[in-house]
């Protein structure tokens, strides 16, 4: 019998090989060519942030790394030579934005978040302008989470109508048809109004009223089905959820015509691919040529071609000719026209070995820490790469360890992903079974974004329109008093603080560009232009930077989720026991579950008991640790009201620290000074355990440990909020001093003169430069964002203003820039924008104008205890303890670093990130506990 199985199998194998005997290769050939020549004439890059930690605090600084890469290999780039990086804010409006060099690909900075910023949601933008021409979705974008606050003894039950919850549902049939008469695997995708996955459940009925399929989700709103489409019927879907009335979504319309295609990636070294032709195209397209062909990040990696001689076709493709990453597999007809499409994730053995060697000890506050990495390849070779390092004090920060972007789920999956990708990290943590099997669900509902064979086999190609940046520019145009161009006027450019200078010949349009402008951020230029015949009568015009629009993410809100209790004590304690299964801890740290609270647990039927302890008397001890604080003051807090025998300060209890849940050994590590409140909160009777949950707010979190500004009285035009479109509508910091709309802006000819009876504590001097009468110093003028000098006031017409700001405050400071002490006056035009700005009210042929030059990183402060200083009474609660984005490993792959732990106790997590010379991408994290 097993002779003739085999017998079976050799026949079936020759018949299927003899289908490949004649073949049409020029395709394939052409196919390849013009790949290859895309990804030389117009390479991509990816930008990637490396943070210092994943949620932050009202004056805390975002520390991070920029690691720009170019290519399927992921090598750092050399085709531009800045990366612009942006702090947006929950309206999409940018706050700060910073350009930075790039050298060899990378480069770092930092934003500080002033305390007169909001908390909330913001994100990160980063891109070069080279990465423009793909679009805006091609561009770095993270969310960031602000001083988030999770609402305790609350009315949670503040349902939306049923009707106004029903999640947006999609079915995608594998490989893109639906073909009648082909088994097909459908995936199912269902995402809530938040963007976020919904669980949902339903049946497929067909046009008679016939149930064919039942379906679930098992992840994020994602499920899979089997479904075999009839001739001559539809198919609906009925779906169920919860918090939303049943409802039926259509399925796609089956054809009659066209081919499935199944992808089996569950293989160790291959992947199955599996081509099926309808019945009437095997009957229309017999003896026809298709090209099956895999690729990778633009890259062809894998071909072949068939002739239509049986209606189904198998394939086997070793992965090891992929690299680590998203691989697309497309069908094509003979017209090159794309027919099925189908992406997979490919884990390969390319990824570095990074290793952080601590000596084992006794980890205590204040001690200093002395690591060695060593980072090999994946044949176990020594490489020189660049890393970035960060040390936090995981304990102290909320977080979710699946949904934070790392440099190999976001280089490798999401920059090449349509959409928003709920928990990216997840499919990276701990590689199991279901994670493979809900990666590939993601392939089957998430759309490819970087590669559309259409555009490459197109004989014309699409030339960019943003070209890359070697360095940064200045453009303008000369113009007569009467507006007329200059043409090749003399054009220099000079900078006292760097002793730049340069000079160019303006056009016959005159227009004039510099290149490599290497100044620093913000550099006032001195702008100098002469006619060709040497006459002074200039007008100077500076172009304004082109920076990008911003446009809300992708299927995600931008305003701070508030979870219930029971998916934040569920996530949090969660987290905590993956953090102790994967990373590496050095001495045991338990964490002791709970049972979840019921979801309705705050229904506002007094069912819970709150208490506020006495900060008073628990300041007395500021000294001592918050357990110790406790004890002493609270009795509540750990007198054992169940008559079991222990307390809840011993372990018996659930603490809240800012939001996440921790176990109860966390008290210790807690001084009293840091604490800016503690509530205790008794759980209803039906519950078994009688203790209180002890809910804490530190000073950080709440944000009372920052300096309190001395108060501002604010005199201004009252507006109508809902329709003001001025310079500080969606901008972050307090509202400005004073606001003055265009319309009262009439019967003058200056600018400033309609200004002097109109603005409170703002002088202006016979050229109409506003000064702050507060300190006597100078005001800029915001021109619809761009900042200048206060002579450009009376270059605006007061017939074109929308509207004036007053902006005297020194919390401002961060946003104009130190060279302006005095403030602004941000004018926003009736236009809303102006590509071109003068910063001069005359024509004498020179101007100064604020440049906005490359950033200079702050260098992280890391304190270094000796003998001396190791007993100070200066506190140090750092969350950050320690960050450097320069690691650079050497010839036997090697690199150290050393820093101090803080005085904060709990479970310290060092993460190392980055990429060796030939785009290996490596991470690493280690954990230990400070005691």
């Amino acid at each position: 019998m097993r002779h003739i199985r085999a017998s079976i199998s050799l026949l079936l194998l020759l018949l299927s090989l003899k289908s490949f005997s004649q073949t049409d290769s020029s395709f394939l050939k052409k196919a390849v060519t013009l790949s290859n020549k895309q990804l030389t004439d117009k390479p991509a890059e990816k930008v990637y942030l490396h943070l210092d930690k994943p949620f932050y605090n009202i004056t805390d600084t975002i520390w991070f790394k920029v690691y720009t890469v170019a290519g399927p290999d992921h090598q750092l780039s050399d085709i531009s030579g800045v990366v612009h990086v942006e702090l947006i804010n929950a309206k999409d409006s940018v706050a700060r934005r910073i350009n930075l060099k790039l050298t060899n690909g990378v480069a770092w900075g930092d934003f500080v978040l002033p305390g007169n910023y909001k908390a909330g949601s913001y994100r990160l933008r980063a891109y070069t302008n080279w990465m423009r021409n793909p679009g805006l979705a091609a561009m770095f974008d993270q969310r960031l989470q602000v001083n988030g606050r999770v609402a305790f003894g609350l009315n949670q039950s503040q349902a939306q109508p049923p009707a106004e919850n029903k999640p947006d549902v999609q079915f995608f049939a594998e490989g893109g048809s639906f073909i009648n008469g082909l088994r097909s695997k459908i995936a199912v995708k269902a995402v809530g109004q938040d963007g976020l996955g919904r669980n949902i459940k339903g049946s497929i009925v067909d046009s008679d009223g016939n149930e064919v399929a039942e379906f679930e989700t098992t992840h994020l709103g994602m499920g899979l089905f089997a479904l075999m489409p009839q001739p001559g019927k539809t198919y609906k879907a009925k779906i169920t959820t919860d918090g939303a009335i049943p409802f039926t979504v259509d399925l796609p319309k089956a054809n009659d015509e066209g081919f499935t295609m199944t992808v089996n990636n569950r293989l160790a070294d291959s992947v199955a691919i599996k081509i099926t032709a309808s019945s009437k195209t095997f009957g229309s397209k017999q003896h026809s040529y298709y090209y099956l062909v895999g690729q990778s990040a633009g890259k062809v990696y894998y071909t072949t071609s068939f002739k239509l001689e049986d209606a189904g076709y198998s394939f086997k493709i070793e992965k090891k000719r992929f690299p680590s990453g998203i691989a697309q597999f497309t069908l094509l007809g003979a017209d090159a026209e794309p027919l099925n499409e189908r992406i997979a994730f490919i884990r390969t053995n390319d990824t570095l070995k990074l290793k952080l060697n601590i000596a084992a000890q006794k980890f205590s506050s204040r001690k200093e820490v002395s690591v060695v990495t060593e980072a090999v390849n994946n044949a176990n070779k020594p490489v020189i790469g660049a890393f970035s390092v960060s040390v936090i004090n995981e304990s102290r920060i909320p977080y979710d360890q699946n949904a934070e972007s790392t440099i190999l789920n976001n280089l490798l999956l999401t920059s090449d992903l349509k959409g928003n990708i709920e928990q990216p990290n997840y499919y990276f943590n701990n590689v199991t079974d279901k994670t493979e099997s809900d990666l590939d669900m993601l392939m089957l509902t998430q759309g490819y974004r970087g590669f559309e064979w259409r555009k490459t086999l197109s004989e014309k190609q699409e030339q960019p329109s943003f070209k890359a940046e070697n360095s940064l520019s200045l453009a303008g145009a000369l113009q007569t008093p009467g507006g007329k161009p200059i043409p090749n006027g003399k054009v220099t450019l000079m900078g006292n603080r760097e002793a730049f200078f340069a000079d160019t010949t303006a056009d016959m349009n005159g227009d004039f560009k510099f290149e490599d402008v290497d100044v620093s951020d913000t550099s006032h230029l001195l702008v100098q232009a002469r006619k060709q015949n040497d006459g002074k009568n200039v007008t100077i015009f500076v172009k304004q930077p082109d920076y990008p629009k911003v446009e809300q993410l992708s299927g995600i809100i931008t305003k701070w989720q508030q979870p219930s209790i029971t998916e934040l004590l569920a996530s949090s304690l969660q987290q905590k026991k993956d953090s102790i299964k994967n990373g590496v801890v050095l001495q045991e740290v338990v964490v002791k579950d709970k049972k979840p609270f019921k979801p309705n647990q705050f229904n506002g039927d007094n069912s819970y008991q709150q208490r506020a302890v006495n900060m008073t008397k628990l300041r007395g001890y500021n000294d001592s640790s918050l357990k110790d604080g406790l004890y002493m003051v609270e009795p509540l807090a750990h007198i054992d009201i169940s008559a079991s025998n222990k307390d809840i300060l011993n372990g018996n209890g659930i603490i809240i620290v800012d939001g996440a849940a921790t176990d109860a050994s966390m008290l210790s590590t807690y001084k009293v000074s840091e604490i800016e409140s503690v509530s205790l909160i008794w759980q209803p009777p039906i519950i078994e355990s009688k203790h209180p949950l002890i809910y804490i707010t530190t000073k950080r979190y709440a944000g009372t440990d920052t300096t309190v500004l001395k108060e501002v009285n604010i005199r201004s035009t009252k507006t109508n909020k809902s329709s003001y479109k001025g310079y500080s509508a969606g901008k972050l910091g307090p509202q400005p001093d004073q606001i003055i709309m265009g319309e009262k802006l009439t019967g003058c000819i200056k600018l400033s003169d309609c200004l002097r009876n109109k603005v409170f504590g703002v002088l202006f001097d016979v050229n109409g430069n506003p000064t702050n009468s507060r300190n006597s110093k100078k005001m800029a003028v915001i021109l619809n964002g761009a900042i200048l000098d206060g002579s450009a006031l009376d270059n605006v017409s007061a017939a074109d203003v929308y509207s004036v700001e007053v902006l005297r405050g020194a919390s401002y400071a961060a946003t104009i820039g130190s060279e302006f002490p005095g403030g602004a006056l941000a004018i926003t035009t009736k236009q809303g924008e102006s590509s071109y700005v003068t910063g001069s009210s005359s024509s004498s042929g020179v101007i100064t104008y604020p440049f906005k030059g490359f950033y200079k990183a702050r260098t992280f402060y890391s304190p270094k205890y000796t003998a001396a200083n190791i007993n100070t009474n200066i506190p140090d609660y750092r969350t950050t303890i320690f960050w450097e984005p320069n690691i650079v490993t050497n010839a036997d792959g090697e690199a150290s670093f050393s820093y101090f732990n803080a005085d904060t106790r709990g479970i310290y997590r060092v993460t190392i990130e980055g990429i060796d010379a030939n785009g290996n991408l490596g991470r690493q994290v280690y954990r230990y506990k400070v005691e």
